[in-house]
């Protein structure tokens, strides 16, 4: 008889591994020759003043009422940029004035699709690792905003409200679904009886939705800074009472200023962690200080290997290969990421901001499910969410 030799092959790890083989060269962290600088609006500071000042180009100013900034995007030689900057805070102390970085969304290549011959929904573990039963109603109407891409409610979202502002201004608005998905993943209804097991755990949230997400020109999603910041001021002005970031960017003064005025504004800003692995470094806004960070555990309590590591991880939450509904897709698409982490916090988040209780990073932790290695740690923070009982 002769002997045969069985080799098991990982279909989606394959796909991602040929994903990042064609993404060969990494897309910069901040856009070539762009800078952003920042005063507070009423200063007498002028931005067209302030790029001939530098030798700069003015591209775009907007002032951002509800954080009393005005913020400019100015051009350079990017070998010029780091003098030009410099010049300027020496002489105006009061300007904040950095790179402009490029943000983009905190999602890995899609897993292989829950449409194969045979396939009726996909493989659901995210809830119940969590400890959600059912859907959960809200008692009162929580102000949930995002800055992502837009979302498209013919998801089917149960939703007290829905807003939605397109601040993106570089083509497609929902690259990837990627909204639509953390929006599903907040307040979805069952989706037809083949994914009738699906729900998003907080229906009856308000959604306001920043559409800030676009393409660059190699077609890959991202977000201009300014962009970004437009649609925080937006969120502010529309009474967001928490924020979901499912997006990141590198560190950049501008962008620790507006969140920083922000932060009180706000029961909490809760932020996709970053998929940069070991070597990631910080990811804004998840590390800035009053941001909950959120990596990615799988279906096995496995840290997501490719989640960015950091003192600053507050928690973790299901991100790996998690399955949701999509339009024009009956069978759904399993979702890799810290970006599709966060909704969950999000979701428990908005359920204590409802019933008057705290919606802090320790507030979160208190009932958290230790993921080994013991302690809080760089991977996992403070463990795995866990959603406890509360008082109707």
């Amino acid at each position: 008889m002769g002997v045969g030799v069985g080799v098991q092959v990982d279909l989606t790890q394959l796909f991602r591994a040929g994903r990042r083989l064609l993404q060969s060269e990494p897309p910069p962290a901040y856009a070539p020759g762009r800078a952003l600088v920042s005063f507070e609006t009423g200063s007498g500071l002028s931005a067209q003043a302030l790029a001939a000042e530098s030798g700069l180009r003015l591209i775009e100013s907007t002032t951002l009422d509800a954080l009393g900034l005005t913020v400019a995007e100015l051009e350079g030689a990017p070998a010029q940029l780091p003098d030009a900057l410099q010049r300027l805070r020496t002489a105006h102390p009061e300007l904040t004035a950095d790179l402009a970085p490029v943000w983009r969304a905190q999602d890995a290549a899609p897993a292989l699709a829950s449409s194969w011959p045979g396939a009726r929904v996909g493989r659901l573990y995210a809830t119940d690792l969590l400890g959600i039963r059912q859907p959960l109603p809200l008692p009162l109407p929580v102000r949930v905003a995002m800055l992502d891409g837009a979302v498209d409610p013919a998801i089917g979202l149960d939703l007290a409200g829905f807003e939605q502002v397109e601040i993106a201004s570089n083509g497609d608005p929902d690259p990837g679904q990627h909204g639509t998905a953390v929006a599903c993943l907040l307040a979805c209804r069952p989706r037809g009886p083949a994914n009738a097991a699906f729900f998003g755990p907080s229906p009856g949230l308000v959604l306001l939705n920043a559409a800030v997400l676009g393409r660059d020109a190699q077609g890959r999603p991202q977000a201009r800074a300014l962009d970004v910041l437009r649609g925080l001021d937006w969120s502010l002005r529309q009474g967001a009472q928490i924020l979901n970031v499912s997006l990141g960017a590198a560190p950049d003064a501008v962008t620790a200023r507006a969140f920083a005025l922000a932060r009180p504004r706000l029961g909490a800003i809760i932020a996709a962690a970053g998929n940069g692995g070991a070597d990631g470094g910080l990811v804004y806004p998840a590390a800035l200080p009053g941001v909950i960070a959120v990596t990615a555990v799988d279906a096995r309590l496995r840290p997501y290997r490719d989640g960015t590591r950091g003192s600053w991880i507050a928690l973790a939450a299901p991100g790996v290969d998690v399955w949701t509904p999509m339009r024009n897709d009956a069978h759904g698409r399993y979702l890799t990421g810290t970006s599709f982490a966060a909704p969950f916090v999000t979701a428990w988040a908005a359920q204590r901001l409802a019933r008057g209780l705290p919606v802090d990073a320790p507030a979160l932790c208190a009932g958290a499910r230790d993921v080994p290695p013991a302690g809080r740690d760089v991977q996992t923070g403070c463990g795995l969410l866990q959603w406890g009982d509360l008082p109707r």
